[in-house]
């Protein structure tokens, strides 16, 4: 089991840094359903939480940002941190976890799709 959740982590990760390749859609659409799929299973376990709570430490910001966004459900204070600091650096994630922000508060974020 943890050889999978390892594997899924890192095809996560890789995933949600593919994202961010906004000069070709079709590619960062690709890696966005690789990262959505190893969600989704990593999101059934305790261990799964876990390594996506994890990456809300990661160096690279795409990885940073969406782990957050999906860990609102398990570690809201965490990830609201993690998402603020987003959204401050005026980086090029700062829209991205503002609005992520901003929909957590009212309630829209729906976890299971």
């Amino acid at each position: 089991m943890d050889d999978m959740i390892t594997i899924l982590t890192k095809r996560y990760r890789q995933g949600a840094i593919g994202t961010s390749d906004i000069s070709n859609p079709e590619k960062a659409n690709r890696y966005q359903s690789q990262m959505h799929d190893c969600y989704k299973i990593l999101r059934e376990t305790d261990a799964g939480h876990d390594a996506i709570i994890a990456l809300m430490d990661d160096v690279e910001p795409s990885v940073r940002c969406w782990a957050a966004a999906h860990s609102l459900k398990w570690k809201p204070e965490c990830a609201c941190k993690v998402l603020r600091a987003l959204r401050d650096s005026g980086g090029p994630y700062s829209f991205t976890a503002e609005m992520t922000l901003k929909e957590f508060e009212k309630g829209k974020l729906n976890f299971d799709y």
